[in-house]
């Protein structure tokens, strides 16, 4: 292990050219580009970042049908945080789905869309199938969407204040974490 070891370092610094006979190298990119850069804010991230980027606080729900922790985390009384904080709006988006909605399952839960647009159901349309996960979209308005489902608590228009993944949320923490986001603390 050592000898090649050794070697390796020998062969690389014999290829080693001088400061002034080294050709130019190209610009260092520390982070790849994002994904909804390259590929365009789809007409769901255009109407959620419309709702949260208004005062007060927003819930934002990304979920799929078929995920046994999404209905998880409906089953576990997501409707009842919902009805008891009318000064909060929620959008629940399905991923990874196909661009279907899922509205008949939330309303199975006793979540639906609200006329007056606190609730919202919506679907963030992949760039193909999305069985093929290499076509799902794995950003929502520039934030790394990476599980399902995840719940993001926005305030004070647009600062992202909580982020849940994975089933982490239940009833009693999204309520505490929206208590907390309605706290009027500043920064300085």
């Amino acid at each position: 292990m050592r000898l090649a070891l050794l070697l390796l370092l020998a062969s690389a610094s014999a290829g080693a050219q001088t400061p002034a006979t080294a050709p130019a190298s190209p610009p260092v990119t520390l982070a790849p580009e994002p994904l909804a850069d390259r590929l365009g804010e789809t007409q769901t991230e255009a109407a959620v970042r419309a709702t949260v980027e208004t005062e007060g606080v927003h819930v934002v729900h990304l979920w799929a049908p078929w995920c046994g922790n999404s209905r998880a985390e409906l089953a576990d009384g997501l409707y009842e945080v919902v009805e008891a904080h009318p000064n909060v709006t929620f959008s629940f988006v399905t991923i990874w789905n196909d661009g279907r909605d899922g509205a008949a399952m939330l309303a199975r839960y006793g979540i639906a869309p609200t006329d007056d647009g606190r609730v919202t159901v919506a679907a963030q349309p992949d760039r193909g199938s999305s069985a093929d996960r290499d076509l799902r979209r794995r950003t929502f308005l520039g934030l790394p969407l990476t599980w399902t489902p995840t719940t993001w608590v926005f305030n004070r228009g647009g600062q992202l204040a909580y982020a849940f993944n994975y089933g982490e949320v239940s009833p009693e923490m999204l309520t505490l974490a929206i208590r907390h986001a309605t706290d009027s603390w500043t920064h300085d």
